[in-house]
């Protein structure tokens, strides 16, 4: 059985935080007519934590038979050096546990954020700590993606996840996410305890090998989808693949128009795969 394929709100990010010609209500029913059943949503598209909101968001949901796999949390900094700064922070993401519980959402994503000095890794994990206690009480996992800081490199998010041996602390793989050279070690490492994953997607090469430009400078960047993919069929992972980069039909075109070509690709690539 494949991996079922959802959506990465993050996908959507142009079209509702800049060009403002869709919203976080409006997202359901466009990733509903791609014949997608799972999406994630982004903490950045919510107007408002308010019940009515939220009870209207679950009702779109709802109305288009779609469930939340994980809310992605883009706020604070657990690795921040001020701690009155960082209290404020955690104090303020706990809140979305009770957000992702109103809209049926199982799991939030927080990212570790940054800082350079020795002491950064107890600070992430002391937070992580507090804050999958209260996921816990609220019946929401919480999940940790690599994203840059602590979480950019393999090493990294092995001591992070040392340190955290709870069922209501996981992973979210970015597939893309990884520093150079480091993909596979890295996915290694986060596959055995993901509960979601996003997948990037810049070409749809048989072979699964995946080159965009990284920066306006012309930095290459390259990872191996189909590697990445059967590291986490090798771990069990049983969770959606959620789309939050495809590729356009046209180079001029946004990429949320070759969202259909690049849900066949996915799939083909996981047919491919031993």
């Amino acid at each position: 059985m494949q991996n079922e394929i959802g959506i990465a709100g993050w996908l959507y990010s142009r079209q509702i935080l800049h060009d403002k010609t869709l919203t976080l209500l409006d997202f359901p029913s466009v990733c509903a007519s791609h014949g997608i059943k799972t999406v994630e949503l982004c903490s950045a598209f919510f107007d408002s934590q308010k019940a009515q909101y939220l009870n209207e968001l679950r009702r779109v949901l709802e109305d288009q038979d779609l469930s939340v796999r994980n809310i992605a949390v883009d706020m604070g900094n657990l690795a921040g050096t001020d701690p009155s700064i960082r209290r404020t922070d955690i104090e303020s993401l706990k809140q979305w546990f009770y957000t992702a519980s109103a809209v049926n959402s199982p799991a939030i994503r927080i990212n570790t954020g940054h800082a350079d000095d020795s002491d950064a890794l107890n600070r992430v994990v002391d937070a992580y700590q507090e804050l999958a206690d209260v996921g816990q009480q609220a019946g929401v996992r919480l999940l940790m993606e690599n994203h840059g800081g602590l979480s950019a490199h393999s090493d990294g998010l092995s001591a992070i996840l040392a340190h955290l041996d709870s069922d209501w602390f996981g992973t979210c793989p970015d597939t893309a996410n990884f520093l150079p050279d480091d993909s596979e070690d890295g996915m290694r490492v986060l596959a055995p305890r993901a509960f979601s994953c996003h997948v990037k997607v810049f070409n749809h090469s048989l072979d699964g090998q995946q080159s965009w430009d990284r920066q306006a400078n012309g930095d290459m960047r390259s990872y191996n989808l189909k590697a990445s993919l059967k590291i986490l069929k090798d771990a069990d992972y049983q969770g959606p693949l959620c789309i939050e980069r495809s590729v356009p039909k046209e180079p001029d075109l946004d990429s949320t128009t070759g969202i259909h070509d690049t849900i066949q690709y996915l799939q083909d690539l996981l047919a491919s795969i031993p």
